[in-house]
């Protein structure tokens, strides 16, 4: 069947959809068949907006991280609101869990990367030490997804842990008695990171390394006993 001349359905309905069928049938599951038949639309009315299945993924993708923004002035400390858009990232891919994988693969398809350059703009503008920005940017990214992808097995619902008391007394026990939550592991993680990757690029430009060897052990001297000792033996 020809392409209709004018679009039966919006490209940002299109891809609401699309985020739908993702997170609730898998992202195997998405197609152009699949997304015309919940839209009830014919296949080739999807053409207008799409050329394939990568870029209708990309799209809802990016609307999934729509939440994920970068201020549009000064008007807090630059930790505050890098902290908050690692707790949403997170939050997004917690939502989606089926883009985790999409995630990977950001850099070749390009997903996001417009807002990564506003937030390096906005943090260099900040006075942040510009040897500091990527790895910070990289390390809650990396944070983001990997406690993801904790919670989406079970997270503190000790997922892969026997539950059996008796054969794992100690661990059931630790699990039971824990003392902070994702929530807070993720943000306390984030700050350290923030904060150590911040004072290492400060530390490397000012010439001072960031972390000191330690000396060398001292050899130890022999005992009088020792020496004489081994010299009669």
């Amino acid at each position: 069947m020809a392409r209709p001349k004018v679009p039966l359905i919006s490209r940002q309905r299109a891809l609401e959809v699309a985020l739908e069928i993702i997170d609730t049938e898998g992202i195997d599951s998405l197609s152009i068949r699949r997304l015309a038949e919940r839209l009830r639309v014919n296949g080739a009315s999807l053409y207008h907006h799409f050329q394939n299945k990568d870029e209708i993924v990309v799209g809802a993708a990016k609307l999934a991280l729509e939440g994920v923004r970068t201020p549009q002035a000064h008007d807090e400390p630059w930790r505050a609101w890098i902290l908050r858009s690692a707790r949403r990232l997170r939050q997004a891919l917690r939502e989606h869990p089926d883009l985790v994988p999409v995630m990977l693969r950001r850099q070749p398809l390009s997903i996001g990367f417009m807002q990564l350059e506003a937030t390096a703009a906005l943090l260099a503008e900040e006075g942040v030490p510009v040897g500091a920005i990527a790895p910070m940017l990289e390390a809650l990214e990396l944070a983001a997804i990997g406690s993801a992808l904790h919670e989406a097995r079970g997270g503190d619902d000790r997922a892969g842990v026997d539950h059996d008391a008796e054969r794992t007394p100690y661990l059931s026990q630790a699990f039971e008695q824990r003392s902070l939550s994702a929530d807070e592991i993720f943000d306390r993680l984030c700050g350290q990171l923030v904060d150590t990757v911040v004072a290492t690029a400060a530390e490397r430009a000012a010439g001072t390394p960031a972390t000191r060897a330690l000396p060398p052990p001292q050899r130890r001297a022999r005992s009088p006993q020792s020496s004489s000792a081994k010299a009669t033996a």
